[in-house]
């Protein structure tokens, strides 16, 4: 997925957002919120909760602006400050293992999708949005300094360099890191997931029934599936047998690019508006 356009353009807002530019401030935030967002979904598995981990990350970003030195672009500074916001994030609800998805989530046998749900979406989205979520709950079933480690470089693709600069580590502790991840997850896509591996059991359909019941997922207001001429579960299988050393990796760079669900930038003028109206 690709990382924010014209990086140097992106680190000229700087000296004039600190002068007290709104519109280069403003820049700053649009241009970040995009990438920004993405690393929060995939970190914390929900979409309104992301939403609120972006903007608090962007309010971060602003307000500490003055301390930003320039040792790093700053798209890595940014990346910094939202890993270390989202590793003090509380886990929400029930804590995801890949025991548990096994054992609750990928264990149903071949079923037909229930009518009820067919009236509100598509067959094909209903998958999708089965798919999207497991790929999720994969990512939340690593520990957390793993799953940093293979959201910024398997999926959002950056250089070893700068996301061991995002995490603080050196190179090697980084690459070690991202090997163990992958590790993880291809033994574990290979045993279950019929996407990767053909042989493996799960199939996406056979799922939509039971995240209904359970409450997972709404016919009527799917969290990540998106109408689209080709689903990202359709290119896949399209695509055919996945090379083993990529499961993993072909899994999440098939998905749609991510974008944030509201433009934070109009927010934040909003929010600028508001204080000088209140001091005034």
């Amino acid at each position: 997925m690709a990382r924010p356009a014209a990086m140097s353009d992106l680190d000229a807002l700087v000296p004039r957002a600190r002068a007290g530019d709104r519109e280069a401030l403003e820049g700053i935030v649009r241009q970040l919120q995009d990438p920004l967002y993405r690393l929060a979904l995939r970190f914390l598995g929900h979409p309104e909760t992301a939403r609120d981990a972006t903007q608090e990350v962007l309010i971060l970003v602003i307000t500490q602006l003055s301390t930003f030195r320039g040792d790093a672009s700053l798209s890595t500074w940014a990346y910094r400050i939202a890993a270390r916001h989202l590793l003090r994030q509380r886990r929400k609800g029930k804590a995801v293992s890949f025991e548990s998805l096994v054992e609750e989530d990928l264990s149903q046998p071949p079923n037909e999708i229930a009518p009820q749900a067919l009236a509100n979406a598509e067959a094909r989205l209903l998958e999708e949005e089965v798919f999207l979520g497991c790929t999720q709950a994969m990512l939340r079933a690593l520990d957390k300094s793993q799953r940093l480690a293979f959201i910024l470089g398997a999926i959002l693709e950056l250089e070893s360099a700068e996301a061991a600069a995002v995490l603080e580590i050196s190179e090697a502790a980084f690459r070690k890191r991202l090997s163990r991840a992958r590790s993880v997850l291809d033994a574990f896509v290979a045993r279950h997931c019929g996407v990767a591996n053909h042989q493996a059991p799960c199939r996406c359909g056979y799922q939509v029934n039971h995240g209904i019941q359970l409450g997972r997922l709404d016919p009527s207001h799917l969290r990540f599936a998106q109408p689209a001429e080709r689903t990202s579960l359709e290119a896949l299988r399209a695509f055919g047998e996945i090379q083993r050393v990529r499961r993993s990796l072909e899994l999440y760079r098939a998905q749609p690019e991510l974008r944030a669900p509201q433009d934070f930038a109009q927010q934040l003028r909003k929010m600028i508006d508001q204080t000088a109206l209140s001091a005034s």
